[in-house]
């Protein structure tokens, strides 16, 4: 059982990941700067990591610091190599296919605290100013959604799917195709997605998300 002040100081972390103040690249910050910004030791913060780790916030690799979300196994980071074996549209398929499901059953399965995190994602995304803020922020809704299913396998196949994704080729072909108004409209459609999740709505919020991949793949056709 830990303590009312390493729950406190987990709150803040968790607060501090979802609006990006303490996370760079998807890493925490380094240690020291961050227990200077929240004004406690580092034995605090080490117990409120280990909570966190515990409930599958973060995880830690020894020598390369601590990271928001769910670790790659050795198995997806292989996958890369797809990336130029493949094609957007491949893809977009695979996407098309098991995302809506993820939608329909992140409906029913998502925690309050789940929805609360993607809503935070899709309004960071919408504000963002730069191609690659919004990237950052529209993978980490994909993401959280994604393990709000509570499916290992859903999750393992989501992000086999984005290690292919990830490639510098693939980046340089969303750049080209995301306009203002592509923004917009998509940041529209994570809305209505995250609406129908909170209102346990699993029909309209698999629609949604079948209509939000519908405009993804036109634009990437258009681009």
């Amino acid at each position: 059982m830990h303590d009312i002040a390493t729950q406190g100081l987990a709150e803040k972390l968790k607060a501090g990941f979802t609006d990006g103040s303490f996370v760079k690249d998807g890493r925490v910050i380094a240690e020291r700067h961050l227990a200077q910004q929240l004004d406690v030791g580092r034995r605090a913060l080490r117990k409120a990591f280990d909570l966190l780790e515990a409930e599958g916030i973060i995880w830690r690799r020894q020598g390369q610091g601590t990271f928001v979300g769910t670790p790659p196994t050795p198995r997806l980071r292989k996958l890369e190599g797809i990336a130029t074996k493949t094609s957007p549209f491949e893809i977009m398929e695979v996407r098309q296919e098991i995302e809506p499901s993820m939608a329909r059953f992140a409906a029913l399965r998502a925690s309050q605290g789940d929805i609360d995190a993607m809503r935070t994602m899709v309004e960071n995304a919408a504000r963002a100013t730069t191609q690659g803020e919004y990237e950052k922020w529209d993978a980490a809704f994909h993401q959280k959604l994604a393990e709000s299913v509570k499916n290992t396998l859903f999750l393992a196949v989501f992000e086999a799917v984005n290690a292919v994704r990830r490639d510098a080729a693939w980046a340089r072909m969303r750049e080209s195709s995301h306009s203002g108004s592509l923004i917009n409209d998509l940041s529209r459609q994570h809305r209505e997605i995250v609406d129908a999740i909170e209102q346990r709505d699993p029909k309209r919020a698999e629609d949604a998300m079948r209509r939000h991949l519908a405009q993804v793949e036109q634009a990437l056709k258009q681009s």
